[in-house]
C-alpha cells in the first residue's frame, strides 16, 4: 500500500507481512541518515500469560536482556557497522531502534535477529538483576521520578498501572528464564510487532531481508483476550484520593492527577481526539496561553510546572505537577481554570488559532527530523495515523470540537493529589 501527501511531496508506503508484523517506510531520498525501530505493542502493564500473571518489571528487563546473545551483544554489532542504537519501554510498549549514515540493510537485520531471536539464560539473568536494581534504586530517590509514578499508582490502585515501569527490587528478582521465554512468545509474535523506518530507502529495498523471517504469527486470539483482561484490570482498580511522602525535599512538591474513562474509539477518531485534547491543555497551560500568564504572573504557578498527559487504550490520564508551598491553593486553582474554560469556551476562542498554528507548525518542523516521523508513523490504536496525517486532522479541529473531548474526559473524571515533602 502507498500513499502519497501531495502538499509535502511525501510519500508512505506500509505492508503486513505473511506472519503477521505491520511494515511502514518514509522514504527520504535527498536525506542521509536512516532511522528504523522495531516496537512491540508490550509494555509494563502486560503482565498476564495464560495461566499466571509474571513479576512486575519484566517487559523493561526483557528490553535489557534481548541485547545479550549467548556469544555476543548486539549493540556491538551495531557498533562495527557504524550505528548508534538504543531502546526503551514505557507502559503500552517497547521499541528497539537504531540510525545509521550507511549499512543500512546490515543494521537492519542486526535489528531484526535482536527481536526475533532471544537467549535467555540464569547466569545472565542473575547480573542483570544487580544491574536494574541499581537503576531501581536510584529512581526511587528522585523525588520527581516518585511523584510522577506514585500519582500514577493513585490514579489506578493495585493494577498493572501502578507498579513503576522498571519494577521493584523484589519483583525483579523473581523473574527466571521460564518467564523471559513465555513472556518474550506471548507478546514478541509477529503479528504484535510494527517496523517503522525513514530515511533514504524503500519498501522494496528491505523487502528480500523481511522475506527470511518467520512465517508463523502465533496466537493472535489469546492475545487480544490477555490485552482485553488487563484493560479491565487498569480499568476496574480504585483511585486513591490523597497521599503524602516525607522524602526531606526543600520545597514541597504536588500532583494533581485526573483519571479520565478508558478511550472507546480507535482508528482516526482515537487520533482526532488525542489531538484535540491536547490543543484544549495548550490553550490553558501552554506558555503562550493568556490563562498560563496570568496564573504567572499571580504566583499561582511558577518555572518547576508541567502537566503530562497520556492515552492508551486501555488507559486515559492526566497529571499536573508543581514545585510549591501553598499545594492547596495549586490543586484548587487548577480545577477553578479548567471548570472556568468548560462553561465558557468562548474565552479560549481569540487564541484557538494561534495554539493550533503552533502545533501545525511543530510536526511542519519535524518533518525535517527522520527519528521525529519515524516516531510518529502511527500504532495499531491509532489506525497508523502519521505525522501528516495529524495535520490534516488538526486543520480540521475546531473549537468546538476540542471543547466537546474536554467535557468528555473531565466529565467522567477522577482525582487525586499527591504531595512529596
Amino acid at each position: 500500500m502507498q500513499k502519497h501527501y501531495n502538499q509535502y511531496d511525501e510519500t508512505v508506503e506500509s505492508t503486513r507481512l505473511a506472519n503477521g508484523m505491520k511494515v511502514i517506510v518514509n522514504p527520504k531520498p535527498q536525506f542521509n541518515s536512516t532511522y528504523a525501530m522495531l516496537t512491540a505493542d508490550f509494555g509494563s502493564i502486560n503482565v498476564r500469560l495464560k495461566n499466571r500473571i509474571v513479576p512486575a518489571g519484566i517487559a523493561h528487563f526483557m528490553e535489557h536482556k534481548l541485547f545479550d546473545k549467548e556469544h555476543y551483544d548486539s549493540s556491538d554489532h551495531y557498533a562495527a557497522l557504524g550505528a548508534s542504537d538504543n531502546a526503551f519501554t514505557s507502559f503500552a510498549q517497547t521499541s528497539y531502534l537504531f540510525t545509521a549514515t550507511d549499512n543500512v540493510i546490515e543494521n537492519l537485520r542486526v535489528l531484526l535477529d535482536l527481536v526475533y531471536h532471544p537467549f535467555f539464560s540464569t547466569e545472565k539473568i542473575a547480573k542483570e538483576q544487580g544491574i536494574i536494581g541499581q537503576e531501581i534504586l536510584m529512581y526511587q530517590d528522585d523525588p520527581n521520578s516518585r511523584l510522577y509514578f506514585d500519582t500514577i499508582a493513585n490514579l489506578y490502585s493495585n493494577s498493572p498501572l501502578s507498579a513503576d515501569i522498571a519494577g521493584n527490587i523484589a519483583s525483579i528478582a523473581q523473574i527466571t528464564e521460564a518467564d523471559l521465554y513465555a513472556t518474550y512468545h506471548q507478546y514478541y509474535q509477529p503479528g504484535n510487532l510494527t517496523l517503522t523506518i525513514c530515511g533514504p530507502v524503500t519498501l522494496a529495498d528491505i523487502l528480500p531481508v523481511l522475506q527470511t523471517l518467520p512465517t508463523t504469527s502465533g496466537d493472535q486470539a489469546e492475545l487480544r483476550r490477555l490485552k482485553q483482561q488487563t484493560k479491565r484490570d487498569i480499568q476496574n482498580s480504585l483511585v486513591i484520593p490523597k497521599t503524602t511522602t516525607s522524602l526531606g525535599v526543600t520545597t514541597p512538591k504536588v500532583a494533581v492527577g485526573y483519571r479520565g474513562p478508558a478511550p472507546i474509539r480507535t482508528g482516526r477518531d482515537f487520533a482526532q481526539q488525542e489531538l484535540a485534547f491536547g490543543i484544549f491543555l495548550q490553550l490553558l497551560f501552554s506558555e503562550d496561553s493568556d490563562i498560563y500568564q496570568q496564573l504567572y504572573q499571580t504566583g499561582i504557578i511558577n518555572d518547576s510546572f508541567g502537566f503530562d498527559f497520556e492515552m492508551e487504550a486501555a488507559y486515559h490520564f492526566l497529571i499536573f505537577a508543581m514545585d510549591t508551598e501553598q499545594p492547596e491553593r495549586f490543586s484548587g486553582k487548577i480545577g477553578a481554570v479548567i471548570e472556568q474554560a468548560l462553561q465558557d469556551p468562548q474565552r479560549l476562542a481569540p487564541q484557538f488559532d494561534l495554539i493550533k498554528n503552533e502545533e501545525l507548525g511543530e510536526r511542519i518542523s519535524q518533518m525535517n527530523s527522520v527519528s521525529a516521523i519515524a516516531n510518529q508513523l502511527g500504532m495499531a490504536i491509532d489506525g497508523y495515523t502519521n505525522l501528516f496525517d495529524e495535520i490534516e486532522i488538526i486543520n480540521q479541529l475546531d473549537l468546538k470540537t476540542v471543547v466537546t473531548f474536554a467535557r468528555d474526559f473531565f466529565r467522567a473524571s477522577q482525582k487525586t493529589i499527591n504531595l512529596i515533602k
